[in-house]
């Protein structure tokens, strides 16, 4: 079978199964990591709960933190592997903020613990 087929099979089985945050934006390749989701929320908040949604409908879940070059926006994201193995990627994007991350350096992705993305949930109110 085509390796692209298989891995459109492997995202539309794990849609169906599960119900998860909206996307913006799925891509599905054939390299390395062939899935990639876009959330649709750009709030802390909003794609911390999105982003440990996702996380709990994966096996061999990691999540990351990298603050872009330019357009000063930070990328939260996990990635785990489908039922079937596939692996994916979902991340959202939000503003910098310095009193929220603080010492976040440009370009340089780093290990985000689970936890830490609960409390941004929990702080709903006090998260932009």
């Amino acid at each position: 079978m085509n390796p692209l087929m298989v891995f459109l099979d492997a995202i539309r089985d794990h849609l169906d199964e599960h119900e998860l945050p909206p996307a913006s934006t799925v891509s599905v390749s054939t390299w390395s990591s062939p899935i990639s989701v876009l959330l649709d929320v750009n709030r802390v908040a909003a794609v911390s709960s999105a982003l440990l949604r996702w996380a709990s409908t994966l096996d061999l879940v990691s999540a990351s933190i990298m603050r872009t070059e330019v357009s000063g926006s930070v990328h939260l994201a996990v990635r785990g592997r489908t039922s079937c193995g596939v692996p994916i990627q979902v991340y959202g994007a939000v503003a910098f903020d310095d009193d929220l991350f603080p010492d976040l350096p440009r370009n340089i992705r780093q290990n985000l613990p689970l936890h830490t993305l609960r409390g941004w949930t929990d702080n709903e109110g006090a998260v932009a």
